[in-house]
């Protein structure tokens, strides 16, 4: 069984600020009690046309703070106008990723792939 995972505001992308925010979730586990997600993949893009930009990810349950030891991609430079893409750990059941960059609305996360398993 395949089950969508829901990006902030049920969007296909979503912009960092600089404050760390969730912009994906899985499904609860009353939801989807089983179910994990296996090869997530994100590209993240600076739109900037001028500088070089931060950013940061995490994966961590919905109830935990953003802290280094949930960090899966930590202050990684994107130059401007260009893009990355990024392995999503293994999410369970009602975890988040969250993510902040250098400067608000200049990185846009854009959902690649992944697939959820129950």
């Amino acid at each position: 069984m395949v089950a969508p995972a829901t990006e902030a505001g049920g969007a296909a992308s979503s912009s960092l600020g600089v404050a760390s925010a969730v912009f994906l979730t899985m499904p609860t586990a009353a939801a989807l009690p089983t179910g994990v997600l296996k090869n997530g993949r994100l590209r993240l893009t600076n739109s900037s046309g001028a500088a070089a930009v931060p950013a940061t990810l995490y994966a961590d349950a919905a109830a935990n703070a953003s802290s280094a030891a949930h960090c899966f991609l930590n202050g990684v430079s994107i130059p401007a106008n260009s893009s990355i893409e990024v392995d999503i750990p293994t999410l369970k059941a009602g975890d988040t990723v969250r993510g902040l960059a250098g400067t608000a609305a200049i990185i846009t996360v854009h959902e690649m792939g992944g697939v959820i398993y129950s």
